[in-house]
Protein backbone atom coordinates (compact mmCIF):
# COMPACT_ATOMS: atom_id res chain seq x y z
CA UNK A 1 0.00 0.00 0.00
CA UNK A 2 0.87 3.16 -0.93
CA UNK A 3 0.13 6.70 -1.04
CA UNK A 4 2.01 9.45 -3.09
CA UNK A 5 0.19 13.16 -3.65
CA UNK A 6 1.57 16.51 -4.68
CA UNK A 7 0.54 18.74 -2.14
CA UNK A 8 0.58 21.53 -4.91
CA UNK A 9 -1.62 20.15 -7.60
CA UNK A 10 -5.06 21.66 -6.63
CA UNK A 11 -7.47 22.75 -9.54
CA UNK A 12 -9.81 25.25 -8.44
CA UNK A 13 -12.62 26.52 -11.21
CA UNK A 14 -12.41 30.16 -8.65
CA UNK A 15 -9.50 30.85 -9.24
CA UNK A 16 -9.51 29.93 -13.46
CA UNK A 17 -12.42 32.38 -13.22
CA UNK A 18 -10.35 34.88 -11.80
CA UNK A 19 -7.58 35.17 -13.68
CA UNK A 20 -9.96 35.18 -16.72
CA UNK A 21 -11.17 38.03 -15.23
CA UNK A 22 -8.44 39.92 -14.69
CA UNK A 23 -7.49 39.54 -18.53
CA UNK A 24 -11.08 41.15 -19.31
CA UNK A 25 -10.53 43.60 -17.33
CA UNK A 26 -7.09 44.30 -19.31
CA UNK A 27 -8.96 44.02 -22.38
CA UNK A 28 -11.74 46.39 -21.00
CA UNK A 29 -8.79 49.29 -20.02
CA UNK A 30 -7.51 48.68 -23.01
CA UNK A 31 -10.19 48.96 -24.98
CA UNK A 32 -11.62 51.84 -22.86
CA UNK A 33 -8.50 54.22 -23.94
CA UNK A 34 -8.47 53.56 -27.51
CA UNK A 35 -12.20 54.36 -27.86
CA UNK A 36 -11.78 57.76 -25.56
CA UNK A 37 -8.44 58.35 -27.89
CA UNK A 38 -6.23 58.36 -25.29
CA UNK A 39 -3.09 57.43 -25.13
CA UNK A 40 -1.67 54.50 -22.68
CA UNK A 41 0.87 56.57 -20.26
CA UNK A 42 3.55 54.87 -18.02
CA UNK A 43 1.18 54.42 -14.87
CA UNK A 44 -1.20 51.78 -17.55
CA UNK A 45 1.63 49.94 -18.92
CA UNK A 46 2.60 49.42 -14.88
CA UNK A 47 -0.68 48.91 -14.05
CA UNK A 48 -1.33 46.25 -16.93
CA UNK A 49 1.43 44.62 -16.20
CA UNK A 50 1.23 43.95 -12.94
CA UNK A 51 -2.43 42.43 -13.94
CA UNK A 52 -1.49 40.89 -16.49
CA UNK A 53 1.37 39.23 -14.04
CA UNK A 54 -1.78 38.00 -11.60
CA UNK A 55 -4.20 37.11 -14.17
CA UNK A 56 -1.02 34.63 -15.26
CA UNK A 57 -0.42 33.34 -11.93
CA UNK A 58 -4.65 33.16 -11.23
CA UNK A 59 -5.11 30.91 -14.35
CA UNK A 60 -2.26 28.95 -14.47
CA UNK A 61 -2.79 27.83 -10.64
CA UNK A 62 -6.85 27.29 -11.27
CA UNK A 63 -5.49 24.62 -14.36
CA UNK A 64 -3.32 22.91 -11.64
CA UNK A 65 0.00 24.05 -12.82
CA UNK A 66 1.64 25.59 -9.21
CA UNK A 67 3.78 28.16 -9.74
CA UNK A 68 5.42 27.66 -6.24
CA UNK A 69 6.98 24.69 -7.95
CA UNK A 70 9.54 26.82 -8.29
CA UNK A 71 10.35 27.78 -5.17
CA UNK A 72 10.25 24.05 -3.76
CA UNK A 73 7.52 21.24 -2.97
CA UNK A 74 4.58 19.81 -0.96
CA UNK A 75 4.09 16.23 -0.28
CA UNK A 76 2.85 13.48 1.32
CA UNK A 77 4.39 9.89 1.09
CA UNK A 78 2.98 7.19 2.90
CA UNK A 79 4.33 3.45 2.50
CA UNK A 80 5.11 0.58 4.24
CA UNK A 81 8.31 1.97 5.63
CA UNK A 82 7.67 5.85 6.17
CA UNK A 83 5.29 8.41 6.79
CA UNK A 84 7.33 11.30 4.93
CA UNK A 85 4.72 14.88 5.11
CA UNK A 86 5.72 18.65 3.82
CA UNK A 87 3.14 20.49 4.09
CA UNK A 88 3.86 23.61 2.84
CA UNK A 89 7.02 24.55 -0.15
CA UNK A 90 8.39 26.97 2.79
CA UNK A 91 7.76 24.05 6.03
CA UNK A 92 10.30 21.25 6.87
CA UNK A 93 10.00 17.91 5.71
CA UNK A 94 8.59 15.08 8.51
CA UNK A 95 9.68 11.53 8.89
CA UNK A 96 8.93 8.90 10.78
CA UNK A 97 9.63 5.48 10.11
CA UNK A 98 6.96 3.02 11.48
CA UNK A 99 9.26 0.22 12.77
CA UNK A 100 10.31 3.28 15.48
CA UNK A 101 6.73 3.92 16.28
CA UNK A 102 5.33 2.72 19.58
CA UNK A 103 2.04 4.34 19.70
CA UNK A 104 -0.41 6.06 17.63
CA UNK A 105 -2.99 8.55 18.97
CA UNK A 106 -4.93 10.82 17.06
CA UNK A 107 -7.66 13.93 17.10
CA UNK A 108 -9.54 15.49 14.02
CA UNK A 109 -7.21 16.72 12.42
CA UNK A 110 -3.70 16.05 14.38
CA UNK A 111 -1.42 12.44 14.80
CA UNK A 112 1.01 12.18 17.98
CA UNK A 113 3.33 9.48 17.26
CA UNK A 114 4.85 7.83 20.67
CA UNK A 115 8.71 6.54 18.98
CA UNK A 116 10.41 4.25 20.33
CA UNK A 117 12.56 6.25 22.40
CA UNK A 118 9.40 7.71 24.03
CA UNK A 119 9.40 10.73 22.46
CA UNK A 120 6.24 12.47 20.53
CA UNK A 121 6.10 13.97 17.44
CA UNK A 122 2.91 15.62 16.36
CA UNK A 123 1.58 15.60 12.86
CA UNK A 124 -1.18 18.52 12.14
CA UNK A 125 -3.06 18.25 9.33
CA UNK A 126 -5.53 21.01 10.48
CA UNK A 127 -3.63 23.64 7.68
CA UNK A 128 -4.20 21.47 4.60
CA UNK A 129 -6.75 21.17 2.41
CA UNK A 130 -9.96 19.07 3.50
CA UNK A 131 -9.65 16.45 0.94
CA UNK A 132 -6.02 15.50 1.77
CA UNK A 133 -6.07 15.63 5.14
CA UNK A 134 -9.29 13.05 5.40
CA UNK A 135 -7.79 10.98 3.22
CA UNK A 136 -4.16 10.97 4.56
CA UNK A 137 -5.99 10.71 7.74
CA UNK A 138 -7.82 7.62 7.03
CA UNK A 139 -4.37 5.72 5.23
CA UNK A 140 -2.66 6.39 8.08
CA UNK A 141 -5.48 4.63 10.06
CA UNK A 142 -5.79 1.90 7.82
CA UNK A 143 -2.11 0.93 7.57
CA UNK A 144 -1.29 1.81 11.26
CA UNK A 145 -4.30 -1.30 11.92
CA UNK A 146 -2.53 -3.48 9.25
CA UNK A 147 0.71 -2.80 10.78
CA UNK A 148 -0.62 -3.89 14.11
CA UNK A 149 -1.23 -0.86 16.13
CA UNK A 150 -4.14 0.23 18.37
CA UNK A 151 -4.44 3.87 16.95
CA UNK A 152 -6.17 5.56 19.97
CA UNK A 153 -8.48 8.54 20.11
CA UNK A 154 -6.32 11.49 22.07
CA UNK A 155 -7.45 12.24 25.29
CA UNK A 156 -6.09 16.03 26.03
CA UNK A 157 -7.11 14.78 29.76
CA UNK A 158 -5.33 12.47 30.77
CA UNK A 159 -4.37 10.73 34.08
CA UNK A 160 -0.67 9.53 34.62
Amino acid sequence: MKLERDLLVQKSKFKTILGLSLFSLIILWILSKYYTDQELMTFDWLYLSCLLVLCIFFFLEGRGIPITRFMGKAFVLIDDEQISLKKRVWYKEQTLFWNEIERIEYEPHKFVFTMTDKSLIPITLGNMNYRFSTEIKEFIMVLGKKKGFQIERLNKFKKD
